[in-house]
Formats: C-alpha cells, sequence, structure tokens
C-alpha cells in the first residue's frame, strides 16, 4: 500500500495508450450490461457527450518530492482567492530541484497571478527538520487578510502531519505560513495526547472571515485498528502576522459500531484503504457546519454510509443528522422503477445464504461536500451494494465478499437536520475487479480506493452553484480497474434545483486516460462575459513519472496545472457594466417589490447614452418578456408587469449597446 510500484502493475494497460491518439467515443446501448450477470445493469444516459472538450491542456507548475502530497488521502492543496483573482499549489517541494528546500519534508507553495499560464515560487510555509520532524500529507490554502489587495502580503498557509524522521511517530500536527511576499514566515508542530493519531490531521482547510477552519481525525488504537475515532475541530485565528492555532474548538466522537471479533471500529478507511471518507465544511459565514465520517453507525447499523453531524452556533454543539435508507421513499428512488433487483440502481442485497433481499443497503466508496447557501449540506458519494447480513457476519468486509456492483453509481445528496432528497449524477464504468477467490485487495489500491475517484467538489462565490469532477474510466467491461481515468464534471445549482449533464472534458485530448492524480480547488473562477465557471485543477504524477518511479516516499514527480475544467453557468452572477469592461458606470438596482405580483419597478443608472433593452428569462433560459425601454441619459426607471407570470425564480437582464447586466426576481 506504501509503494508507487503498484502503479506499474497499470502500466501496460496504460502506457499503450499514449502511442495512438485515441477517437471520440460515444457509449452505444449494448455495451451498458456488464459481461457478468451477477453484476447488475448500468443506466449510461443515452445523450451524454463523451468526446472531450479539446481545450483541456497542462502547464508546469512545479517539482514535488513524492507522491506523498497528492495521493490517496487527497489532502487539499489547490486555492482559488477571488479578490485577488490568485490560483496557489502547495505541496512537498523536491530537495534536488529547489535551493529553497531545507530537507526533504520542506513545504512550499506556488502561486499564479493569471489563472494557471505562469507559476511563481517556490515560497517555504513550514520545515521542521531542526526537529528532527519531516512534513507529510499537506494541505494548503491561500489566507487573504480583510481589506488586503496585494498578492504579497496575502498569506500561504499549511496544515499536516508531522512524522519524526523515522517515521516511527506520528503524533505531530504541523501547521505553517507566509507572506507570498516571503515574509512573516512561522511553522509550528503539536504533539497529540490522549493516544491520538496525527496521521489524519491534513483536512478541511479553509479560510472563514479572519480565521482558518481545518480537522483532525481523532484516532485510537494502533494503525488502521482503530478502537474509537472522532474529529476534532481547529481554528486558526489571525494575528496580523500569522496564526494562533486552536486544536480543542470542539471535538465530536463517531458512534461507529464496533467489530465484535477485535473490537476495532467499522469505518471505511480501513476497508477499502480510502481516507477521505471523512469530512468538515462550513457556512460562507462559520456558522453552519457539517462533519462526517463513513462507517457503521452502533446506532442504526443500516450500512457503510456517512454518519453526520451538524452545528447551527459555529461548532459549540453539534447534533447528528437522523436519516435512514431503508426508508421506503429511499429505497424506492434507488430502485429506479424497475421491476427486477437487478436492474435497480443500487445493486440489490443477498442474504447469509446468497438469497436476494427486496432492498439494498448502500456502501459508500468516497465523499465530498459543501454548504450551500441555504445553509444545507451538499454531499456526493460514489455508492455500490452492501451486504445483508454483513453486521451478523463481519468477516465479509475483511475479505470484501460484502459489495456487489462494483462500478456503481455516483449521487448527490441534500442534508439538512434531515435527508432532504437524493439526484443521482452518473453510472461509473470502471470499479474494482477483486478476485474473489484469494481475496486480493491488490486491484482495490489501484481501482477505486488507490485513485480513487478522486471525487473533488468546487462551488461559485454565492455557494449556489456546485461543479462536481471525478475521474473514471470509461471502456472494457465496466469492472475494469481505474488504470486509464479520465476527468469528468457535472454542475448544480441548489437555488433553482436545475443540473448539467455528465460531461467527460479529457476523452479524446492529448492526454487522455493519464489524470491520476487530479485535485480541484474549493471555489470557481468566474467569467462574467462568457457566463461560465473554471475550476482550477490540477495532476501530478506525469507518464514518465508512471513509468519510472517505484517509491511512494522518494521518488519525485510533476504537478501540472490543468486547464480547460470549465462550466456553463446555470444562473449567471448578476455584475454590473463596469465589471464586465471597466469603463462605463451603470448600476442595476434590484426590482422593488420583491416578491412581486403585479408591477415591479427597477432603476437603471449609467453615464453611457445609449439605447436601453430589458429581458425577462425564467430558470430554463426561455425569454418570458423583452421591452425596448428607450435611450439612457443619466438614469431612468423601468417597470415590468408580472401579473401574467407563473409563480417562481426569474432573471431579468438590463442590455445597454453589447453589455448585459443581470438580477434574479421572485414572482409570488
Amino acid at each position: 500500500m506504501k509503494k508507487l510500484l503498484l502503479l506499474l502493475i497499470a502500466a501496460s494497460f496504460a502506457i499503450s495508450a499514449s502511442a495512438q491518439q485515441t477517437a471520440p467515443v460515444k457509449m452505444a446501448e449494448e455495451n451498458l450490461l456488464f459481461d457478468s450477470p451477477d453484476q447488475g445493469q448500468v443506466h449510461f444516459p443515452a445523450e451524454i457527450n463523451y468526446s472531450g472538450t479539446k481545450d483541456v491542456s497542462r502547464i508546469d507548475i512545479g517539482t514535488a518530492h513524492s507522491q506523498r502530497s497528492f495521493r490517496r488521502e487527497d489532502c487539499p492543496v489547490i486555492s482559488y482567492n477571488k479578490d485577488l483573482d490568485l490560483v496557489s499549489v502547495t505541496f512537498i517541494i523536491d530537495q534536488e530541484t529547489y535551493p529553497e528546500a531545507i530537507s526533504d519534508g520542506t513545504v512550499a507553495t506556488f502561486y499564479s497571478e493569471d489563472h494557471g499560464m505562469t507559476w511563481n515560487g517556490p515560497v517555504v510555509l513550514s520545515d521542521l527538520s531542526s526537529e528532527g520532524l519531516r512534513n507529510y500529507y499537506p494541505s494548503g490554502i491561500i489566507y487573504n487578510p480583510t481589506g488586503n489587495t496585494v498578492v504579497a502580503d496575502a498569506y500561504g498557509v499549511y496544515q499536516g502531519s508531522a512524522p519524526d524522521e523515522a517515521l516511527a511517530d506520528w503524533s505531530n500536527q504541523a501547521f505553517g505560513s507566509s507572506t507570498f511576499g516571503g515574509a512573516n514566515y512561522e511553522t509550528y508542530f503539536f504533539t497529540n495526547t490522549d493516544g491520538y493519531d496525527g496521521y489524519f490531521s491534513q483536512f478541511g482547510l479553509t479560510q472563514i472571515e479572519d480565521y482558518v477552519k481545518a480537522f483532525n481525525i481523532l484516532s485510537i488504537g494502533d494503525w488502521s485498528a482503530f478502537t474509537s475515532l472522532g474529529m476534532e475541530d481547529i481554528q486558526g485565528t489571525f494575528n496580523g502576522t500569522g496564526f494562533d492555532w486552536d486544536l480543542e474548538n470542539s471535538v465530536v466522537d463517531f458512534p461507529f459500531n464496533i467489530d465484535p471479533a477485535d473490537g476495532e471500529a467499522m469505518w471505511v478507511g480501513k476497508y477499502t484503504f480510502s481516507d477521505v471518507a471523512a469530512g468538515l465544511v462550513w457556512s460562507d459565514d462559520g456558522m453552519i457546519g457539517y462533519t462526517w465520517m463513513v462507517g457503521s453507525d452502533e446506532n442504526d447499523p443500516a450500512g457503510v454510509e456517512p454518519i453526520i453531524f451538524r452545528t447551527a452556533d459555529g461548532g459549540n454543539n453539534w447534533d447528528q443528522v437522523d436519516y435512514d435508507f431503508q426508508d421506503e421513499e429511499w429505497q424506492e428512488f434507488f430502485r429506479d422503477g424497475a421491476t427486477e433487483p437487478t436492474d435497480w440502481l443500487i445493486y440489490p442485497c443477498r442474504d447469509a445464504a446468497e438469497e436476494y433481499t427486496d432492498f439494498c443497503i448502500p456502501w459508500f466508496n468516497g465523499t465530498v461536500g459543501a454548504v450551500d447557501s441555504d445553509g444545507n449540506l451538499q454531499l456526493f458519494g460514489d455508492l455500490t451494494s452492501g451486504y445483508y447480513d454483513i453486521f451478523n457476519d463481519w468477516e465479509y468486509y475483511e475479505n470484501y465478499l460484502s459489495r456487489y456492483n462494483y462500478t456503481g453509481h455516483l449521487f448527490k445528496f441534500t442534508f439538512g437536520e434531515e435527508l432532504i432528497d437524493i439526484t443521482w449524477v452518473d453510472s461509473l464504468r470502471s470499479g474494482p475487479a477483486v478476485d474473489l477467490t484469494s481475496g486480493s485487495n491488490d486491484s482495490l489500491y489501484c481501482g477505486t480506493s488507490g485513485w480513487l475517484r478522486r471525487l473533488q467538489l468546487t462551488k461559485d462565490e454565492r455557494s449556489e452553484e456546485f461543479f462536481v469532477t471525478w475521474t473514471d474510466t470509461r471502456d472494457g467491461n465496466n469492472v475494469v480497474e481505474n488504470y486509464k481515468p479520465d476527468v469528468m464534471g457535472w454542475s448544480f445549482n441548489s437555488t433553482t434545483g436545475t443540473n448539467t449533464d455528465p460531461f467527460c472534458y479529457t476523452c479524446g485530448t492529448l492526454f487522455e486516460n493519464f489524470y491520476w492524480y487530479v485535485q480541484a480547488a474549493e471555489r470557481a473562477i468566474y467569467d462574467p462575459v462568457a457566463e461560465t465557471f473554471t475550476v482550477p485543477y490540477l495532476n501530478a504524477v506525469t507518464i514518465s513519472d508512471f513509468q519510472n518511479n517505484g517509491t511512494a516516499s522518494a521518488d519525485p514527480v510533476g504537478v501540472q496545472y490543468v486547464t480547460g475544467i470549465t462550466f456553463d453557468a446555470i444562473v449567471p452572477i448578476p455584475v454590473s457594466v463596469d465589471e464586465l469592461s471597466g469603463q462605463t458606470n451603470t448600476v442595476v438596482s434590484q426590482n422593488i417589490p420583491n416578491p412581486a405580483t403585479g408591477n415591479t419597478l427597477i432603476e437603471i443608472s449609467s453615464d453611457a447614452v445609449a439605447p436601453v433593452k430589458v429581458e425577462v428569462s425564467n430558470m430554463i433560459g426561455q425569454t418570458v418578456y423583452s421591452v425596448d425601454a428607450g435611450v439612457i441619459n443619466g438614469s431612468m426607471q423601468v417597470t415590468i408587469d408580472v401579473s401574467n407570470f407563473e409563480a417562481g425564480v426569474y432573471f431579468y437582464t438590463v442590455i445597454i449597446e453589447n453589455e448585459r447586466i443581470s438580477n434574479k426576481m421572485i414572482v409570488k
């Protein structure tokens, strides 16, 4: 599990694909069934575009010491700040490449002021070699102090594990920071107590107003054989030159089932080598938060699924979110209207006698989530099916005999104080082709659980539009390992409830099939002219690294920025003409009254003298009203009669010459 050499198992499959450009492929209906009748049916939508964008390319950022910055733990290392229009990428830099590297555990950040086209750095954030420690598994973000407009005065912030040089003691966690201009460098480490393992101390790093949030998984017991797990909410308060770190802001203990055979907590990180099945995410103001870990709940052992806690007071109090997938409403959803169990979205469960049950128990392989503008958790999960009798016969987990429909499906779940809804996103085409006769799990490491699906979630500045990306090997018999991954994407607007179709970004492009350690930033870059969102994206481990490297700990890997992961806006962000052009000064007011029932009024002011047109469109983009309002010369008012509109959300757009300004209104 610790060796990149396992990647070479796949080399004969993946490298051969580079010899010849593969033509775009559209999945055909006759290819939708598994070869084995025991695997069920995959529901591929007929109209998905698998041909790729042709606009995806890679730009070199730098060289990392090893894949420890990017691998299965999937620590967040790419960040975007809208105020500075700045992208950063943080990793352990290669000592042979950079004179700035003090040791082979030096964490540094690179930054781009032109959306990844050129990169500056490295700027060192932490080195602990003088303490006999080395940094591992870093997370890194941009922290921009309130009111700052200078890139050099913004901060790179690092959080991660800090084992000793012999890698024998993992009880430390580390933090570091520096301005991008190289000032105010600070590095810290803390030793965890009470038996906690610092290995899982690199998640959830994000800026909220004038402080930084992160979390550490509290694990008690020997490595992977943990007897209990919890979540520690970490807060770093900006003090003007650095951060004061509070490691005990709040703690959540997760009620995992304990395996009676060995006394170990039943969590997915142990059984599928998937440490990303955990999270801590916050609303934009830091008041509403959700934390989850995936496993079996001792209070309701209904499957391997997220155990979710919610806070509404900034983390002072946490309550468990109550939901039950065995509820008939959700079971009907997973059945997908099919009469035969083998046609369900989630393959049906079997009991200990190998008989089909009349319900399914989902198994979550990986998760990623974020909080929307309404304070709800938008959680994405890669699901397969669980065994019915696992809780009386736990050895099914030990040798992986408990999962069916190995490819599974990707779903979006909305949680508030309870489960609100489920949306099916896409069928997955590759997965762990487990050797059930030998019980081997090597292919799991190189399949969904080693490179994982690399589930990534990015949201817009409003926390309304969400962009999920993942990797998948789309060819084969639908149960092949994920050896030749491409980047897939899907977007959703939480305000309107509308979504796009899944799309393959890298199919048919130059580096098709070579996207192993991808990662996306927390926030997207918005282009108001094109009305598109671009996700800051990276790929680590180049084709050369894949062919030549033999160890996860010492062989360097290339880090590259991936351009072209762009989504059309479902709902464009309203902007002023001044923002669009930088030349005119035009302002469009919010309509009054809003919500409206009859006439509603908007006010327009501009230093342009030009004709004005006003259009109103519905949520799916259809124009339902249009008027030529006359020529503006200073200011004007426009009245819109909405008395014949159906109740709902609409968007009014003011058009002056070639510039457009849009706002949202509600009709009752």
